[in-house]
Parts: structure tokens; sequence; C-alpha cells
């Protein structure tokens, strides 16, 4: 009765929810190779001091607590060009004293659930970086995890300071649904996981409050518990793909960002957010960044706290700091130095690791826990990636719609159109798919499927010009089903008015249920 009651309170979840991002081609540089790991190191002394010189035989990898050979390993240090290349354990790498390259900046700024403060406060510490600290042949590219805003990577401070001047919050709408009691997307992660005893008492006290006789026995609160997890599984659910949005996000920007020159670094600048039960995707950008040897680094954009909650800092800062710590880059959480973090977190480290191993047998599938020290008992600590998903080799359904928006297949799985206008106000795209022809599974009542939307757009010669992902996620209640099946479902963009001439517009639509696709392609002269 308790959990009925809860669901006829509870507003239902939005219908219809689309999540955005710029696209970009993806590079050839990040392999796919799923029997290999790959770990950034960094090793510090009992003093908090870097340690350099050490070689392959100094260190240690456990593997679920099996140890494993290192078969490569490089030592990387500032002002230094290193090829990493296969080499004996124990084997130093030759390195060759080289002009220090240019930097390949991307600046990933997580508008989706970063404060007002912590926007602007980040976007005057870029600022000040893109105005006072970027060397002549450095390059920065601006990203949002929203999509709202985006700059490719370029050289134009004037362009790039006026892109930060229009950073804003973009929270994405109906991503909450609203419960009764009330309970936040962070402490429906923590009942759900367990992660603290006084946050479960509360559900149940708050759901007993509403359901139990008075006065309120103990013995009534202790029986809410599957109450209490029910309503935070409910929450949790409808606001869990707002933090995957900002993943799939960083995914485009990284291998954009593996493709271009130099030294190459990814500063994330975000309150943080849960990531439990997302491994097999936080392992995979590590994975990239590794192999792509680029450095990730992280700045909490909301400062210090007035109260700072030791648990809330762990929880919502374990995906920045283990992907920082692992590609050898820095994590700074509690500080309201923005301008400061964002200085610190571009320099490079004056010497770190790059080791990696391959696993015996076949992929498994399954999330191992890593460990990595120095032998020899010396009092030195080591920062690296603590766990990887063996993955399986295959074709993710990204990978599936980058290469087929690549390809310049025509390809109709199922119906849809494509319609190209110019406007004054932009380039409109206008796609329209027929809903009769796709599966709705049934879920809870509701007939739910996903579609992608890739929006690409190219120059007469096939040059890339700007791209854009959404992905549709629909619950569909029957009444509006029926509505989509006699109508269709549409879904629409825009890009800028390019300069005058002749564009082709391709557009790939992917459907999650079945895995198919709808691909095709209309020219439009620009006047």
């Amino acid at each position: 009765m308790c959990c009925a009651l809860l669901a006829a309170l509870a507003q239902a979840p939005p219908e219809v929810r689309i999540r955005s991002a710029a696209w970009f081609p993806p590079s050839l540089t990040i392999s796919a190779d799923a029997n290999l790991v790959e770990l950034g190191a960094t090793v510090h002394d009992r003093q908090g001091r870097l340690i350099g010189g050490l070689h392959a035989s100094d260190f240690e990898v456990l593997d679920d607590k099996q140890s494993r050979e290192i078969t490569f390993f490089s030592e990387l240090r500032k002002g230094v060009s290193v090829s990493i290349s296969a080499a004996p354990a124990g084997a130093p790498d030759a390195t060759a004293p080289a002009p220090p390259e240019p930097r390949t900046i991307a600046l990933f700024f997580d508008d989706v659930h970063a404060s007002i403060l912590g926007v602007h406060k980040s976007a005057e510490a870029a600022e000040k970086l893109i105005s006072n600290d970027l060397q002549p042949a450095d390059r920065v590219g601006i990203f949002t995890s929203s999509g709202t805003t985006s700059v490719d990577f370029t050289g134009d401070r004037d362009r790039l300071l006026a892109a930060l001047a229009r950073l804003e919050p973009h929270p994405l709408n109906g991503v909450h649904v609203e419960s009764d009691p009330p309970m936040s997307p962070y402490d429906a992660y923590i009942v759900i996981r367990h992660l603290d005893p006084d946050a479960d008492k509360l559900a149940m006290w708050e759901i007993a409050k509403r359901s139990c006789p008075t006065p309120i026995t103990m013995q009534c609160v202790a029986s809410q518990r599957s109450a209490a997890t029910n309503t935070a599984m409910m929450v949790w659910e409808s606001s869990e793909y707002q933090y995957t949005t900002t993943l799939d996000a960083m995914e485009i920007v990284l291998r954009h960002l593996a493709a271009e020159p130099g030294r190459r670094i990814l500063i994330l600048l975000s309150p943080g957010f849960p990531t439990g039960g997302m491994e097999k995707r936080t392992s995979a950008l590590v994975d990239a960044a590794l192999r792509a040897n680029i450095r990730i680094a992280a700045v909490n954009s909301e400062g210090l706290p007035p109260n700072p909650e030791p648990l809330h800092r762990i929880v919502v800062g374990e995906f920045m700091k283990a992907a920082a710590k692992s590609t050898g880059g820095q994590y700074i959480d509690y500080s309201n130095d923005w301008a400061g973090n964002l200085l610190k977190v571009t320099a490079d480290p004056e010497v770190s690791y790059l080791l990696g191993f391959s696993p015996p047998g076949e992929p498994d599938g399954q999330y191992h826990v890593l460990k990595t020290r120095i032998g020899g008992n010396r009092g030195y600590s080591v920062e690296s990636r603590t766990g990887y998903i063996a993955a399986k080799a295959s074709e993710n359904a990204q990978r599936h719609i980058d290469r087929i928006a690549l390809s310049g297949d025509e390809i109709k799985d199922f119906p849809a159109t494509l319609e190209v206008r110019q406007g004054q106000d932009g380039l409109h795209v206008k796609i329209a798919v027929e809903a009769k022809s796709l599966r709705f599974s049934e879920m809870e009542g509701r007939r739910v499927e996903e579609l992608t939307f890739l929006t690409l757009l190219e120059d007469a010669q096939g040059n890339f010009v700007a791209g854009k992902q959404s992905v549709m996620d629909m619950a569909l209640t029957p009444a509006t089903l029926a509505e989509k099946l006699r109508k269709g479902i549409q879904a629409a963009t825009s890009f800028p008015v390019p300069s005058p001439g002749s564009y082709r517009v391709r557009e790939v639509v992917r459907e999650a249920a079945q895995d198919r696709i709808w691909a095709n392609a209309t020219t439009i002269e620009i006047r």
C-alpha cells in the first residue's frame, strides 16, 4: 500500500528527454585494442616531491592481486620529447632534449551541473589563462556538457573570450522526477548504495511520517526500508542520464582532441557527479586518453563550500580524481583560487610515467582492481588508475554511428525524411521518423525507445564544417504513443549560416531497440 501511495504521489517522469552535444569526426589515434591495459603514473616521496629516474623493474602492477609483467614503459619529463615504444622490462626509453611542443587544451565546462557561481568563476579563470598565460603556438577549444557553447581549437583569443562571456548554466530539463518525500538525485544515490546509514534512516523516517499511524513507532519506521529504496530507485533512474550525458560529451571531445598536434590536455571544470555503476564508460574514457597521450586534469568549479561534507566530496569527485591521477594530471577539489587552480593544472608535471601490460586470456567484460607500487620499501607513493574494464572487443553504438556518418553510405532500415532550409538566423535541419516502423518496448506502463540523431555539415570538397548529435529518450504513455504513431517523430537542429557556397548535410539516425540505421544526405546552396 505504501509503495502504491508513493507512486500515486510522485510526479510522472517526462515522456521525452533530449540531450545534445557538438560532434566531431573520430580520430584514428585512439586504439580499440581491448587486451592492452595502460597506466599513467606519478611517484612521490614522503615529502610529496616527484620522483624521476625510475625503470620498469622498479614498478609492480597487481591486477586483482596477480602480478603482471610490464610490457612497455616510458618516463615522461617536462620539456623532453619521448617516443613510447615496446621495451623489455627494466629498460629505460631513450630521450632527447627538444623544445617544448605547443599545447592543445580542451576546456570542458560542465554547465549542466555547475551553479551560476561555478560557471562564472571558471569562465573568469579561463579568461585570465587565455589572456595572460598561453604560449603563442598554444591552441584552445571551449566545450560544454550541454552542447550549447562550442569553439573548436584555435589560437584566436578574441573568439575564445567571446565564447567564455556567453557561458551560463544549462541544467537539463525534466531530469528529476519529483517524489514524496522529496529526494535529490545525490541523496537517492546514497540510499541505493547504502553509503550512509543516517541517510537510510532519514529516508525511512520521512516516508513513515506520511504512512505510519501516530504516534510513529520505531518498528513502523524500520518497516519503511523497502519503500525508501523504491523511492530512491525511482528518483535515481529518472536522473542518472544527466550524468551519462556529460560522460558522452566528454568522449566526443576527447577523441577530437586526440587528432590534435602537440601536448594534449583536457581540463574538466565541474562540481563533480556520482559515477558508481558507470565503470564501463569511465574506464573507456581513461583508456582513450592514455592511448592518445592526453592528460586529463580536473577542477571543482564550485570552490570551497561553507560546510564541506567528506562523503559528498568523495562521491562526486570520484571520477574526476581517478581520471586525473590515471593520466598524469592533477585534481583540485576544494579551493577558491580559480585562476591559480587552472594555471596549476595546465602546467606540465616535471616527471611522470606511462606503462602497460597485457592481461592473460580473453577479456571477460568484468571490472578488475589495479594496484601499482614501487618495490624495495622506499616509502614512495604511486598515483595511478585503480581499475579497468576488460571489455570485449566490439563496435559500440557510438562507433557504429561514427562509421556510418563518415562512410557516405545511404541506409534506410526504417522510413525517415530529411529537410534542410536556409533562414536568416541559421541553417535549419528537420528530420522526421515514421514511428510505426519503430519497436517500442514496454517498461512500467510506458513505451520506451531511444533515437540518436547525428547531423553533419560538410563543404563542397567534403571537408568537415560542423556536427551536432542529439539523443531522444522516450518513455511514452499510451495516449502519447498513439499520437506519435499518427504524426511521426520529429527532431530539428540548426547551424550558423556558413559562407556562401555549396554544402552537404548528412543525417544519421539510429534507433536503439533493434540497432537499425537511417542515413542520407542532401545538398544546399548558401547564397
